[in-house]
Order: structure tokens, then sequence, then C-alpha cells
């Protein structure tokens, strides 16, 4: 494990929970703005969400809308520390899992080549599209070869000049942050 990815996990996940409520949500509107209305959004008709932790950025707003427009929504589960995609619909019935998200009870794997957007969550991010997961390495493996697009919505607080990476992470393709 590399120290300084984990003391910057520590530094973010504090930074996150300290975050002011007002400023969280007013960031968290124009992240949302800017998906919905982004080409990405409205030609993707498959996109992978998380049911997010409480630091991280409301999710809810966004599985909404995509069942407004009838897209499919997935969402990750882990299964013998390996990730999957399963289909995510108001009647699904979800479990605590792994790290603490809530997962389908399900375990009907979506596959990988139908996804259209994976929206990738993350405790820190770059312009350039770095990112700082949670450490367990989940995503970067799922996305090894993944070839679809990817997207992550970053809060002003999430974003830094660099991040140490190493050569099993995996860019994001486009990071959107609030806009000023």
């Amino acid at each position: 494990m590399n120290d300084e990815k984990q003391q910057l996990r520590i530094q973010q996940k504090d930074r996150l929970t300290k975050l002011d409520p007002s400023k969280k949500k007013a960031e968290s509107l124009s992240l949302y703005k800017q998906l919905f209305t982004s080409d990405l959004w409205q030609q993707a008709q498959t996109i992978t969400v998380t049911l997010n932790l409480p630091i991280e950025l409301d999710t809810q707003p966004i599985i909404q809308q995509a069942w407004e427009l009838d897209k499919t929504v997935l969402i990750p589960k882990i299964i013998q520390k390996k990730m999957i995609f399963t289909e995510f619909e108001e009647t699904t019935r979800l479990v605590e899992g792994n790290m603490h998200i809530l997962e389908a009870v399900t375990s009907n794997e979506f596959p990988k080549e139908q996804i259209d957007l994976m929206i990738v969550p993350g405790l820190a991010f770059t312009k350039p599209g770095k990112r700082l997961g949670f450490g367990a390495g989940f995503y970067d493996r799922y996305l090894a070869d993944f070839t679809g697009q990817t997207l992550s919505l970053s809060l002003n607080d999430q974003l830094l000049e660099q991040l140490p990476s190493d050569r099993l992470d995996v860019r994001i393709k486009q990071i959107l942050t609030p806009e000023d």
C-alpha cells in the first residue's frame, strides 16, 4: 500500500466530512446540471453510479433523472473481491455490502461491453483525469479493459493539482467540476 496515497485518503475523507453542507449542495447542483446537459449523458442509455456514502456527492438525483429518461441504471456489487454491476430499479432489494456501500441482493451481472457511461467515484481528482479512490482497487481493475466512457463529478474540495499514481491507476476520461 502506497503510504502517500493512504495519507491523502485520510486527509480527503476528513476534508469531505467537514465540508459545509450549503457549499456542498450548491456545488452538487452545478455538477448535476453539467452532467445532465453533457453529450455523454444524453447519448448514454446505460449508466453506472454508486449508492454514495455520506461524505460523497449525493447520487440520488442522478439515479432519479436516469429513471425519468428511461436509462438503465447499474450499481456496483462486490463478489469474491471482484466488482460487477447489477441493474438497479426502484424495486431492487439492497443490502450493505463491501466498504459499507449499499448493493443489490441480486448477483445478475450486466455485460461490461453494454455499459455506455461509468460515473466513477473517488476521494480526489485532477483535471487531466487522475483519480484517488478509496484504496481497494475495484474500479481500477474493472476499468483496465473497459472501453466505454468514464466521467467523475468532483466537488471543489476533491480537485487537486496533482495526485500520486502508479501503473495500475486508470485515468478518467472526463472530470466535471462546479462552475465558478
